[in-house]
């Protein structure tokens, strides 16, 4: 099975180098949003948006397409994400839907080793890959009217967990250690946590609780359109724009930068229970019993959900 990961991995590998060929000499436009890596694996309170437009995006787009190894600095448990859009005036659908079979091949091998073995078996296979980055798909769409990029913000979750399995995760963890740490250090904040976990009495039901990171979204719009269906996607990766004609250019609203402040309801929830933290940094919590309802400070928790902006009222790019 190792052997074939490898296979199916490089197979993508050199299927992305000779697609970068084909599409970049008929890119005619685009932009793309450099947003920074996440290093800690908790959602941000602030996203800072980088744009680059034109023949600079293209070079990006290609090197983003290509990156399916972890980056410096990047937590295990985020992906790298480029979004933008790219026009080009050729249909690459059927090169499309060759690349997306490759990953796919890659994610049902993937999916086949059985569930206790599989973490081990990819770090053989393929140390550093991030299989995420590895099975996301490239997109593209006829150009539309608009294209109007956005922040799915604090959606928020929480998951019962059991003491072995939190145990079994800091363990995990002790073999991934963050490059901003040294040995030593990594191995003194695991056994902190370690220590936190214990100090829990074991009656005690324990709760991951954590928002999902904020993460960028595109949608393509048409005057007059009734469902959104299939028109907006993770804004993980450039999207192909198809234009028919130079002068079918559609307008883009771009992304802006995050701010968790604009997206934090404004009550907290009611029928939450009181929680008490464990281990702060990946988002432990207990449940302590109560006999009636208590309010919590979801901002304090990372508990927030996300507001409806009325960011249509942006203005669109222009040329300067």
């Amino acid at each position: 099975m190792i052997f074939e990961l490898r296979d199916a991995f490089q197979d993508i590998q050199q299927t992305l180098a000779d697609f970068r060929l084909m599409w970049m000499p008929h890119v005619v436009d685009g932009d793309v949003y450099e947003v920074p890596l996440n290093n800690n694996g908790l959602a941000p309170k602030i996203i800072e948006v980088k744009h680059i437009a034109k023949e600079a995006a293209a070079i990006k787009a290609a090197e983003a397409f290509e990156v399916l190894h972890f980056q410096a600095n990047q937590h295990p448990a985020t992906a790298y994400r480029l979004p933008g859009w790219l026009g080009v005036d050729r249909d690459f659908s059927p090169e499309i839907d060759i690349i997306n079979a490759k990953k796919d091949t890659l994610k049902r091998l993937m999916l086949s080793i059985p569930e206790k073995e599989r973490n081990r078996t990819t770090r053989q296979a393929l140390p550093n890959v991030s299989v995420l980055q590895c099975y996301r798909h490239l997109v593209q769409w006829t150009a539309p009217e608009c294209l109007y990029f956005s922040w799915a913000g604090a959606t928020p979750s929480s998951v019962h967990v059991s003491r072995a399995d939190v145990e079994a995760q800091l363990e995990r963890s002790r073999k991934n250690r963050p490059d901003q740490f040294t040995p030593s250090e990594w191995e003194n904040i695991i056994n902190l946590q370690k220590q936190q976990l214990a100090e829990v009495p074991p009656e005690i039901p324990l709760i991951y609780r954590w928002r999902k990171a904020p993460h960028p979204r595109m949608m393509a719009y048409n005057k007059g359109q009734k469902s959104n269906a299939g028109r907006i996607v993770p804004a993980n990766l450039p999207v192909f724009i198809y234009l028919n004609e130079p002068t079918q250019k559609p307008r883009v609203y771009g992304l802006n930068p995050f701010d968790m402040s604009e997206h934090l309801r404004e009550t907290p929830r009611a029928d939450a229970a009181l929680l008490s933290s464990v281990i702060e940094s990946i988002g432990l919590f207990a449940q302590v019993k109560s006999p009636k309802k208590v309010l919590i400070n979801e901002q304090a928790l990372h508990d927030g959900a996300t507001t409806r902006n009325n960011e249509w009222q942006r203005k669109p790019i222009t040329e300067e």
